[in-house]
């Protein structure tokens, strides 16, 4: 083909062919370059839904886990006993942190021990002997140290374990501005994570700022109740306890006395001598019957030089003869620092329930008749309301 103008259009022709088809190669492969790509995003979006899925659970567990903490912890700053504050706290660690054993100590100050008020997992016929002294066992150690020991530092500090029944995996103290009350204890198959950890802490420091309410708590009530010279229960304070002890005589058919105390020649020695030797008469008085009365017997400082006392399910005869051993005690024993042909001595009269009243007036007033007619009769001596008053 000889016509170079021929040639020329389709040199033309061949050249746009060649570029047409690299065009459309070109757009094939940018489009399956974009359909790859395409596929990687939906890939990636599927695995960031399912993720965003599992976080969304994680943070619902979490939540309803905080709401159940949350709760708990409610539950343990609204009581007012300490036992109920120890056994919410162990209840708490348990389900909380799925622990197969928790265990709460109380701190004896005056023996320097501390004795297991509450537990969950432990066998019950090892929890007489699991006292620790501060400083033995992991336990004790803490509330030595005053600071939470896991088994690290348990290993550091080369700490052998008194009984192989309980061997904790992190013991924590619980103190309250310096003042310890007691160790928490626990343990669990797994490691505890930082957010665990401080959990627990938190528990502990709660714990310990609802044992100092609770003393405080208590303290109050005292001032409401107690004696401030003698200790003893105050009269207010007295009656209430009557009212529950005779409610309880009704409920279960049991007797109840009661005796009221009024010292011989008090006036004599308070104004001969002064009141503050007034005061140390009444305050070792109340110290004496405190110890050679019984511990179930109830007593209270009637008001001035007198005394209240209140037999729970003890007969009036049984009551009289308690109290005779009473005054004989007293008389031996010497209150004074001085010389004084005077001794300490009381009259008391002593009434019953239901022999003599079915209401703590009636118990109270025939009690007063009897102690009258102990003092008419000479003094220092026991009388027991018979409707017709007669000497023991």
């Amino acid at each position: 083909m000889d016509n170079p103008f021929l040639l020329t259009i389709l040199s033309i022709i061949l050249v746009g062919l060649i570029v047409i088809i690299i065009v459309i190669n070109s757009s094939k492969r940018k489009k399956a370059s974009i359909l790859t790509q395409i596929e990687i995003l939906t890939d990636e979006l599927d695995r960031q839904k399912k993720e965003n899925i599992s976080l969304r659970n994680e943070l619902r567990m979490i939540t309803s886990l905080d709401n159940l903490f949350f709760s708990s912890i409610i539950r343990l700053t609204s009581r007012t006993e300490p036992a109920e504050i120890a056994r919410e706290a162990v209840g708490l660690l348990l389900n909380y942190l799925n622990a197969t054993q928790v265990a709460f100590f109380f701190l004896d100050e005056r023996e320097k021990r501390l004795n297991i008020v509450a537990q969950m997992g432990l066998n019950e016929n090892w929890l007489p002997k699991l006292v620790y002294e501060v400083g033995e066992g992991k336990v004790g150690m803490a509330a030595e140290k005053r600071i939470p020991l896991g088994k690290h530092e348990s290993e550091m500090l080369r700490i052998k374990e008194p009984y192989p029944v309980f061997e904790p995996d992190m013991c924590y103290p619980l103190v309250y501005q310096n003042r310890l009350f007691g160790v928490i204890a626990f343990k669990r198959n797994e490691q505890l994570d930082e957010r665990e950890k401080n959990m627990v802490g938190v528990v502990a420091r709660i714990t310990a700022t609802a044992l100092q309410n609770t003393l405080s708590l208590t303290i109050m009530r005292d001032l409401a109740s107690i004696d401030p010279l003698t200790k003893l229960y105050n009269i207010g304070a007295f009656r209430d306890k009557l009212v529950e002890e005779l409610n309880r005589s009704k409920r279960f058919q049991h007797p109840l006395s009661l005796a009221i105390i009024d010292l011989d020649n008090f006036k004599y020695f308070n104004d001969t001598y002064g009141h503050q030797l007034g005061d140390q008469i009444l305050i070792k008085l109340a110290r004496a019957f405190g110890i050679h009365l019984r511990e179930t017997d109830i007593i209270g400082r009637y008001g001035g030089d007198e005394f209240i006392v209140m037999f729970p399910e003890t007969k009036k005869n049984e009551a009289t003869k308690i109290m005779k051993d009473l005054l004989d005690t007293i008389r031996l024993e010497n209150f004074l620092n001085i010389q004084s042909e005077k001794k300490i001595t009381f009259s008391a009269g002593v009434a019953s329930y239901p022999e003599d009243g079915i209401n703590p007036s009636e118990i109270i007033k025939n009690a007063d008749e009897a102690l009258y007619e102990a003092k008419n009769a000479g003094r220092n001596q026991v009388r027991m309301h018979l409707h017709k008053v007669e000497e023991i």
